[in-house]
């Protein structure tokens, strides 16, 4: 669960997400999140789908997948890995996608907060991660 911290470009080209300046980003902005190469980093990724091919048509499916970054690249978008957390279905294209994603974001923020993690490949007493 921490390749990302193994695997960086040192030439500063981006090879993975781990170099890309969001990343950075979000280290310098939550230095103990940072601090613990293991805590689990997510992408959120949805893209629109016409469900009939036809571009006249006015439904629409938007699938909303989660992504682990914490994986390398060729096992987070496999099959087994890319989680489907949300489809907004809709006979008229949505106009604030906001109110169909904030229940998972307080899903996400409610599990942040609230499950505790152990890291079973450490000694006992030092099992629990810090959120």
């Amino acid at each position: 669960m921490d390749w990302h911290t193994s695997h960086r470009s040192n030439d500063g080209k981006w090879r993975i997400v781990a170099d890309a300046p969001a990343w950075k980003h979000i280290d310098a902005l939550w230095p103990s999140f940072r601090e613990e190469p293991r805590h689990l980093r997510l992408g959120l990724g949805m893209d629109g789908v016409n469900p009939f091919g036809a571009r006249s048509s006015s439904y629409s499916v938007w699938p909303v997948v989660l992504v682990n970054y914490n994986l390398p690249p060729h096992m987070a978008i496999k099959k087994g890995h890319v989680m489907l957390s949300l489809l907004i279905l809709g006979k008229y294209k949505v106009k604030n996608m906001d109110v169909c994603l904030q229940p998972l974001i307080d899903e996400l923020q409610s599990l942040w907060h609230s499950i505790r993690v152990e890291d079973i490949s450490r000694p006992i007493g030092q099992r629990h991660l810090e959120a």
